[in-house]
């Protein structure tokens, strides 16, 4: 299914426009905080490892091993990071230019629970849970088998 053009005239209002932006600026100043911890992480175990190359006794293998493990582990959660604010950045750039909210696949305003628990989300929960854009053009946060719920 192609993106459709949102409806005409439909966005979400400037007052909210505006707490979602304090809402995304947030979470962008969390995930900032998140990788300056995690670089620092990624240091320690780099400069431990330089320190433990001129001991006189060497680190087991299996420890080496594991701390490899955690080199790798660290660097994935930088670039996952990386990866979020980038999308942060592009949410607050729809904020601009007042298209954010707006579902890319219905053209829809995406839930507003929604926008908050995941601020950069481009699809409504309709289409993303049922893969297909709700008739009444209404997003709800309901599951797939209602039933399962109770």
């Amino acid at each position: 299914m192609l993106p459709i053009a949102p409806k005409k005239g439909l966005k979400y209002p400037e007052k909210d426009l505006s707490f979602f932006r304090t809402n995304i600026e947030k979470s962008k100043e969390e995930a900032l905080e998140e990788l300056r911890m995690l670089r620092e992480r990624l240091e320690d175990l780099t400069s431990s490892e330089n320190n433990e190359d001129s001991a006189i006794y060497s680190m087991h293998m299996a420890e080496q091993g594991s701390e490899a493990v955690e080199k790798e582990k660290t660097y994935a959660q930088i670039q996952r990071i990386q990866d979020y604010l980038r999308k942060l950045d592009e949410s607050l750039a729809r904020i601009e230019d007042k298209t954010y909210g707006i579902c890319r696949m219905c053209g829809i305003l995406i839930n507003k629970e929604r926008l908050l628990a995941v601020p950069i989300t481009t699809l409504s929960a309709s289409y993303k849970i049922h893969q297909r854009c709700p008739e009444d053009g209404v997003d709800r946060i309901v599951a797939k088998n209602p039933d399962a719920l109770k």
